[in-house]
């Protein structure tokens, strides 16, 4: 778990980045202005590379806030979790004065399961800045089960979302729940109820990365129907899947979307608790399993790891009225069998060599969660 470090304070910490300031010449000032604003249009545009150069290059000439914010954000947008958590840290403690850094490195824990850390840090900023609206409307969100990030939080340095991709999607479209990629890229799992009866279909990860989707065929008796990506996304390295069930009480951490109004894109949120038990026996060699872990209402259909970062599931809404269920790999592996041929194998992912007895920080499964958690696009 990243922590802020002891740093000046907020007043301290002020004067330090004036004088820094004043020590660089206005053509300096100026040529890191058009670097940010570069930068700035480098990454809504996804090109990554560009606007780390540019990022970096501002940052050589001074050192300040608004860059480092900048840095975090391109590190979110290149899927580094571990390592835009760890820098904003950094941003948030040297830069007390800046309400951005804070609100940036609050949103990040929040979404990466570290609730009650995030809580502590906005209190504090609260405290040092009574009535700031930045700081308001980021406890506001954070404080609701379906935080979401609109108007001013969308505004530069401190952006609460991705950039992504939207050519193709209409004004229409909205997200309306949570996928999960397989390993091919080519293909993913979304929940039946999110399927369109007409209209479009859209998938993006939390790279903001996207792709239209049609129908591949449905696994009904899951309740999820398997979808083909007109152009595929990227994969983790390596995704371990658990080679057996999760058993009832042990550690879980489902990665779920907020649904919204609009197809904007977002980060998904990280929950954690314990898995679920048994709930019921079909007699037809299926079994529903309960998720257990707390989820704000909705369809679902993310990713579900357990304390060694394997995926072990997929998390779904209960019917009419039940609680949430976990469709366990097993199921759906047999089911992937099925429908596309006995030949296909370890369509979700790969199972470990060994086991290690090592477990992850959260916020490396919540890294590797980036990419195939995806975002459920429908259009009317």
């Amino acid at each position: 778990m990243a922590q802020v470090r002891p740093q000046p304070t907020a007043s301290q910490a002020g004067g330090s980045a004036v004088r820094a300031a004043a020590a660089v010449s206005p053509e300096r000032l100026q040529e890191r202005a058009d670097l940010l604003k570069s930068g700035e249009a480098a990454l809504a545009r996804l090109d990554l590379d560009t606007a780390l150069r540019a990022f970096e290059g501002a940052a050589l000439i001074l050192h300040a806030a608004d860059t480092e914010i900048a840095l975090v954000r391109r590190y979110m947008q290149g899927g580094e979790y571990r390592r835009a958590l760890a820098f904003g840290a950094h941003t948030a403690g040297a830069h007390l004065d800046v309400v951005g850094g804070s609100a940036l490195y609050a949103w990040l824990l929040h979404v990466g399961g570290q609730r009650a850390v995030a809580q502590r840090l906005l209190a504090e900023a609260a405290a040092r800045m009574p009535g700031n609206p930045v700081v308001g409307a980021v406890q506001q969100q954070l404080g609701t089960e379906a935080p979401l990030a609109t108007g001013p939080l969308l505004a530069p340095p401190t952006r609460l979302a991705p950039y992504g991709a939207s050519t193709g999607v209409p004004a229409s479209a909205r997200i309306v729940g949570t996928g999960l990629l397989l390993r091919s890229g080519r293909h993913a799992l979304v929940p039946l109820s999110l399927m369109p009866r007409s209209g479009g279909l859209w998938l993006r990860n939390g790279l903001g990365q996207l792709a239209r989707a049609r129908l591949d065929r449905p696994l009904p008796a899951l309740g999820v129907a398997l979808v083909q990506l007109d152009s595929a996304l990227p994969v983790p390295d390596v995704l371990w899947v658990a080679s057996r069930d999760a058993f009832p009480g042990s550690v879980g951490f489902a990665v779920e979307y907020v649904s919204a109004p609009d197809a904007s894109p977002a980060w998904p949120v990280l929950h954690s608790g314990f898995v679920g038990g048994v709930a019921q026996d079909t007699g037809a060699g299926t079994t529903i399993r309960l998720l257990g872990i707390d989820l704000p209402p909705g369809p679902h259909g993310g990713p579900v790891f357990d304390a060694a970062g394997r995926l072990t599931g997929l998390a779904l809404q209960g019917q009419r009225g039940t609680p949430d269920r976990l469709v366990p790999v097993s199921q759906l592996n047999q089911a992937i069998r099925v429908a596309r041929g006995s030949g296909t194998v370890n369509a979700l992912g790969l199972p470990p060599p060994h086991d290690t007895g090592a477990r992850p920080a959260m916020d490396l499964v919540y890294e590797t969660s980036l990419k195939v958690t995806l975002q459920v696009i429908r259009a009317p």
